[in-house]
């Protein structure tokens, strides 16, 4: 119980500190939701609050449709996520962290898996789609290797062309 205190965001210091929860709709001004994010950052420096803690703090200060508009964006952010140049590892991570607020779209498993196979990189995802896996640690696992058997293609491929090269400007030197 003590570690589960000390791993706790301090939501309770920070209220304690003078920190408000925030409530706004779109007719309010801009400037009402800057005064309340310095001050907001103000106690959490004060508090000495890790990013993470900071995070799970403001959005938990977060009321009505404040609250709404943060998971309606989060939610695209989660939806929109492709690996891009991302490793599978990198990209496995922003999808696990993301997903944390969207638990609709990964309600079981399979679906979890379905989602982050479609954000795979086109390479990736048509070696691992066949396999149809419906764990989510198998098929990041099997997502890896994959990567890892693309990029060992792609150095015998260059190591390739250019054992050509050096006989292409051997033979010509002759």
């Amino acid at each position: 119980m003590d570690l589960e205190r000390r791993n706790r965001p301090p939501v309770d210091k920070i209220l304690k500190l003078g920190v408000e929860e925030f409530r706004a709709n779109k007719d309010d001004d801009p400037e009402r939701a800057e005064f309340w994010l310095e001050n907001t950052f103000r106690v959490f420096d004060k508090l000495s609050c890790t990013p993470e803690e900071c995070l799970k703090c403001a959005i938990y200060l977060l009321r009505d449709s404040t609250y709404y508009w943060w998971k309606t964006l989060v939610s695209v952010e989660f939806l929109d996520l492709k690996q891009g140049r991302m490793m599978v590892t990198e990209y496995e991570r922003e999808f696990v962290r993301l997903s944390k607020y969207t638990r609709e779209c990964v309600s079981s498993e399979a679906k979890m898996c379905r989602r982050f196979e479609d954000g795979l990189n086109e390479d990736i995802r048509l070696l691992v789609g066949v396999l149809e896996l419906k764990e989510f640690v198998v098929l990041v696992d099997r997502a890896c290797k994959v990567e890892d058997l693309i990029k060992e293609r792609k150095k015998i491929e260059v190591e390739t062309r250019d054992v050509r090269k050096r006989h292409a400007s051997k033979s010509f030197l002759l």
